[in-house]
């Protein structure tokens, strides 16, 4: 019961990591598709001129100041109706694939004060508009487009997550050394098989050398258990892999030899004991006394 607990909470805490340091990762950035913006400006300025019986004057290009906000100029001086303004911009602005809230200003060329504004919010709501219906004077006037970046939710927010990540990682270190923890205990509680200076714990898969502990894998374990059941004896290859691969042939000839290799250089340190080849049998495994 406790293993599958221990499981079941290192699932969850491997899964939150990875889904916290992928967002972190993978924080989205509000791009703004420029080209598609610049024109619904440009057809603002058209529109509004044409509104103001001007179809002959030129809209200047538009500018960019900043990632967000745009500046649209005017060729000639015209006047405007406030709430005329905000439904050619919302129409315009429906071209755009941005969904972001925005703010609108028209500035006095000479003054660069502000004559008139307004804020477009959630669900095309129109806020922060005063002066509908009043109509301004004719002069030189410039228009800003700012889009307002939207609030961060707690998911969006890096620092949570860093410290989502953090508690993540604690847990997995928690569940690891507790699996650590269970695998020494029950090696210490079942009787070791005693080969040189090494102690063999079978059902544990692990070697142990005084306070070093060293993993066998499960093929290395089955193998070392059939060498210390013939100490000093020749084996056969084909022995060897039938008890552990149930099988035989070149493929498994050649894996045998691998996890040979492999058990050999884990009992490397104890220069009693010796894993050797038989010229045309098998393996001997020598402990010197």
């Amino acid at each position: 019961m406790k293993r599958n607990l221990l499981i079941v909470v290192g699932l969850i805490a491997i899964s939150v990591f990875l889904i916290s340091a992928g967002s972190i990762i993978t924080q989205p950035e509000n791009k703004f598709p420029k080209k598609e913006i610049a024109i619904a400006l440009r057809q603002v300025g058209h529109r509004l001129l044409l509104h103001a019986g001007d179809s002959t004057s030129r809209v200047l290009p538009v500018k960019q100041l900043d990632e967000s906000t745009y500046w649209l100029a005017f060729q000639s001086p015209f006047a405007f109706v406030p709430d005329s303004l905000v439904s050619i911009v919302q129409q315009s602005l429906k071209a755009t694939p941005v969904s972001l809230n925005y703010t609108v200003n028209v500035l006095e060329c000479a003054s660069r004060e502000i004559v008139y504004g307004f804020q477009i919010g959630d669900r095309e709501q129109t806020t922060l508009v005063p002066c509908l219906g009043r109509e301004q004077p004719e002069g030189c006037y410039n228009i800003t487009l700012s889009f307002l970046q939207p609030d961060s939710s707690p998911w969006q927010n890096k620092s949570y997550l860093f410290v989502l990540a953090a508690v993540s990682l604690t847990l997995m270190g928690f569940v690891g050394r507790a699996f650590s923890q269970k695998k020494v205990k029950a090696a210490s509680e079942t009787p070791a098989i005693q080969i040189g200076r090494y102690e063999f714990y079978e059902a544990s898969r692990m070697l142990k050398l005084g306070k070093i502990t060293i993993d066998l894998s499960d093929k290395e374990s089955q193998l070392l258990k059939i060498f210390v059941s013939q100490l000093n004896q020749p084996i056969t290859r084909e022995v060897l892999m039938k008890e552990v691969w149930q099988d035989n042939g070149a493929l498994i000839s050649r894996s045998l030899d691998v996890f040979v290799s492999r058990l050999r250089k884990k009992l490397k340190d104890d220069p009693a004991i010796q894993l050797m080849n038989v010229h045309g049998v098998g393996y001997k495994l020598v402990v010197n006394s």
